[in-house]
């Protein structure tokens, strides 16, 4: 159970040391009253007492220091000192209700260890003060009342304490294991300046506060935050609880934290007991971003706004946001990739559907050689249209998880040379010799044919292939004197759907020649990767020697 001095918060317990301290100046005053009436001057020098007790406690006030404990204690040694010096027995009889409520609260404050021997000697103190203050035959009828009531009051007082401990620890337990991220705040100091600003006439607090940044950041300032729970640590990653409770540091506030005040402030200023908002381009204690929504909640006591138990609850939504960018940018490209596709594909395919039509439409007049070459355009772009919708279906299988490779031994520089003659007899081949290694040489010819067909679009006008072998691996470069590309793009380009748009060096396509082969080579147990050296940029297939070298047909 916890302390005393912890039962109570700190505001509440500081109004009531108030409370007393008043109390007993009210006292003091009292007893100079009753000795100036009465023409006695031991009643005045009872105003003493109380006096002290009240200077005590406002002291304690200005110091901030208040503690309810230790003034009640003082209280009633003070009010039995005194009977017994003073030896007043009206003023002794009447103490008995002040040391009754005394004993009564004291009860609900001390540790719980000590409430029984608290009670004991409080009662006892009771009874044999009231015993020696009478001096009438109902003596020991006065001090067993005085000293029952200290202990059925007490008694009471700690059932109602442990009641409260009850609900408090299963509150404390529901915040503090809640998979929210939950702060208690007051804001009660926020909302008097609210107050002020409305009484100067401002209607639309939202407004108001958009336009006016820095009163957000006034008005955040005078937030205090008294607890969070685990949650609210891992959300923020903060190490300790000390770097959020307090005063807010505005000095470490993103502006969309601030930006997340105003509905807040709006609602004080709305007499709303919860607004719902969302916080945008936060940043954790550690500087990562966060985005969250945030839910403020302030109850409602005798019909007005407690701010000073405000309760904020924060749902992290930075993922969900990530993701519905990212699908965002996603569905963007896949547009863009559908309207690009499509125009490669029209492009041939209006090219056959032409040329055939002339053909059929004026076959008697077309000569037999210039037949021949419109047969050859055909055939070319079918092929063209046709590797399209080869990549098209490796790009889907593989996000199917169903691409099939064959896996046999393939000399490299085999399949690289027929790959550049069916686009291009001209682009020159540099072998070493053979280079076998363990791969599907329908894939290997459409990787090169893809890493070609690249180079040709986007790359600078000179082209060759190098096909090499080394102990450990064997590979193909496609190398050409562009431009290299920047570091933040040299893997992007192989990323399907996307597109570089915006960026000077790298040109607008979203086709999928280089995704389709850099997946072919991994599934073949190889790799692709881009390079520059400053005067060619390289793309590297590299894949696994085969143990042995490709039989001789």
């Amino acid at each position: 159970m916890q302390p005393a001095q912890d039962r109570v918060p700190l505001a509440t317990e500081r109004t009531l040391v108030w409370l007393v301290s008043s109390l007993s100046v009210v006292a003091a005053v009292l007893y100079v009253l009753a000795g100036w009436y009465s023409g006695d001057p031991w009643f005045v020098v009872g105003a003493v007492g109380p006096a002290t007790i009240g200077a005590l406690g406002l002291f304690m006030v200005r110091l901030d220091r208040a503690r309810l404990f230790p003034l009640l204690l003082a209280t009633s040694t003070v009010i039995v000192l005194e009977n017994q010096l003073l030896g007043l027995e009206d003023a002794a009889n009447a103490s008995v209700i002040p040391l009754t409520i005394v004993g009564v609260i004291g009860a609900f404050l001390v540790p719980e260890r000590l409430v029984l021997p608290y009670i004991t000697s409080y009662a006892a103190v009771m009874f044999f003060s009231a015993f020696q203050w009478s001096h009438s035959d109902t003596n020991l009828l006065n001090a067993t009342i005085a000293s029952t009531s200290v202990i059925a009051g007490a008694s009471l007082a700690v059932w109602v304490r442990k009641a409260f401990d009850q609900r408090e620890e299963l509150f404390r337990t529901l915040f503090q294991n809640a998979p929210v991220a939950m702060w208690r705040e007051d804001f009660s100091s926020a909302g008097v300046e609210i107050d002020a600003l409305a009484a100067q006439g401002i209607g639309n607090f939202e407004e108001y506060l958009t336009e006016n940044p820095e009163e957000v950041r006034r008005l955040a300032s005078l937030v205090r935050i008294d607890d969070v729970n685990e949650a609210a640590l891992h959300l923020t990653e903060a190490p300790d609880r000390s770097l959020l409770v307090g005063n807010l540091n505005m000095s470490t506030f993103s502006q969309g934290a601030l930006e997340s005040f105003i509905p807040q402030f709006a609602a004080i200023a709305d007499d709303k007991e919860k607004t719902v908002t969302e916080l945008k381009r936060g940043l954790t204690v550690t500087g990562h971003p966060i985005e969250a929504i945030v839910v403020w909640s302030a109850p409602r006591i005798d019909g007005a706004l407690d701010l000073s138990n405000v309760t904020v609850a924060i749902v992290d939504i930075t993922r969900q946001r990530e993701a519905e960018r990212e699908l965002e940018n996603l569905v963007r490209s896949k547009d863009q990739f559908v309207a690009t596709i499509s125009h490669e594909i029209r492009t041939p395919l209006t090219a056959v559907v032409g040329i055939t039509q002339e053909l059929r439409d004026s076959a008697a007049t077309i000569e037999e050689d210039e037949r021949g070459e419109l047969l050859d355009i055909v055939a070319d772009q079918g092929l063209e249209v046709a590797r399209i919708v080869e990549d098209l279906l490796v790009v889907a299988r593989s996000d199917a998880g169903n691409l099939i490779v064959d896996s046999r031994p393939v000399d490299l520089a085999v399949e690289a040379i027929s790959a550049v003659q069916a686009i291009d007899p001209s682009i020159p081949v540099d072998t070493d010799g053979p280079a076998t290694v363990m791969a599907d040489a329908r894939r290997v010819r459409q990787i090169v044919r893809n890493l070609v067909t690249n180079a040709k679009r986007y790359g600078g006008p000179s082209i060759r292939v190098v096909v090499g072998a080394q102990a450990m691996r064997a590979e193909i470069e496609v190398r050409d004197d562009g431009e290299p590309l920047s570091q933040a793009n040299r893997e992007a380009i192989f990323e399907p759907y996307a597109r570089a748009d915006g960026h000077s060096d790298v040109p607008g396509s979203v086709g999928l020649g280089l995704t389709v082969s850099r997946r072919l080579a991994r599934h073949m147990g190889g790799d692709l990767t881009y390079d520059h050296d400053g005067q060619e940029a390289i793309f590297s297939l590299t894949l696994a020697p085969a143990p042995h070298p490709v039989p001789v047909s």
